[in-house]
């Protein structure tokens, strides 16, 4: 009986470390998968705030800038990614950001995959450094019959990867801003 305890508490304790293991670095040795799976992260998110920044993780913190737009003209929102300690940002990764809709101001975006939609491959995203890398989300606010120096808060989820020698790390985080119309 004895023998057959401890077994089961071995077991349960190979299982408590493989769960560990996986909880911040999963993923790849390289960003192209060169073990035949996609890279991927189950890194629980910071609650917005918490950290200082829009959206944290162990190897990257996102910043977003409030915006000031003029009544009736397109305006922009920088949505920053910045790669920490080991981890740099991943030049062959498909840089994304989806919009939620919204019915206070007109996304500009020409993504293809709708108005809402900015990418890489439509040259809204540009990296900045080996660190860092920016998103523009361009955008317009409606007139509503609302005060037009009313904020209006724009939110979306980022797609992006950072990786270290290690690993690549890929991740959706949702973010937010404000827009203020002048």
């Amino acid at each position: 009986m004895k023998a057959c305890l401890s077994a089961a508490a071995a077991g349960l304790v190979l299982l408590a470390a493989a769960t560990c293991g996986r909880s911040r670095e999963a993923g790849n040795a390289d960003s192209r998968g060169a073990f035949g799976a996609a890279p991927q992260s189950v890194a629980a998110p910071a609650t917005p705030g918490e950290c200082g920044h829009s959206a944290c993780a162990d190897a990257f913190f996102i910043d977003v800038a409030p915006a000031d737009c003029a009544a009736g003209g397109a305006c922009s929102l920088s949505v920053k990614l910045v790669a920490t300690g080991d981890f740099h940002i991943n030049d062959e990764y498909p840089y994304r950001f989806r919009a939620d809709d919204s019915a206070s101001v007109e996304f500009l975006g020409t993504d293809g995959a709708g108005r809402n939609a900015f990418s890489k491959d439509a040259g809204d995203w540009r990296r900045m450094d080996a660190k860092s890398g920016a998103m523009t989300v361009k955008l317009k606010p409606l007139n509503l019959a609302d005060p037009l120096d009313r904020p209006r808060t724009v939110a979306g989820t980022l797609k992006l990867s950072v990786c270290s020698e290690k690993s690549c790390l890929v991740e959706q985080r949702r973010v937010s801003a404000t827009v203020v119309v002048k």
